[in-house]
């Protein structure tokens, strides 16, 4: 199971935002490389719920609240401060990715 929570859910919203372009086929590509990313489909499917709750359905709609649960998990979590709330999103995910995976080779 992936801890990167805000990832797992950014994951998800690329895979909504598949499917509802008519892109099924790159749609059920990504979500086979879940594995790979040590996403499993209950964690996958989980994500799917939530995001396909959110009360904005837009892809921008969706892009901002993934990107809002990018900077409360990095505020909570220490590897953002308030200086990165303007940070563009690919930054915001490449900072979880750095923590995440320092975390895991710290348990090994």
């Amino acid at each position: 199971m992936n801890q990167n929570q805000p990832f797992v859910l950014e994951l998800a919203m690329r895979v909504a935002q598949l499917h509802r372009a008519g892109e099924s086929s790159k749609a059920l590509w990504l979500r086979k490389q879940r594995q790979a990313m040590t996403i499993d489909d209950d964690q996958l499917k989980r994500a799917l719920a939530v995001l396909y709750g959110l009360p904005d359905q837009s892809p921008e709609g969706m892009e901002d609240w993934v990107r809002e649960q990018y900077l409360s998990d990095g505020k909570k979590n220490g590897y953002l401060v308030d200086a990165d709330d303007t940070a563009p999103f690919w930054l915001l995910a490449a900072k979880a990715h750095t923590h995440y995976r320092d975390l895991k080779q710290q348990a090994s």
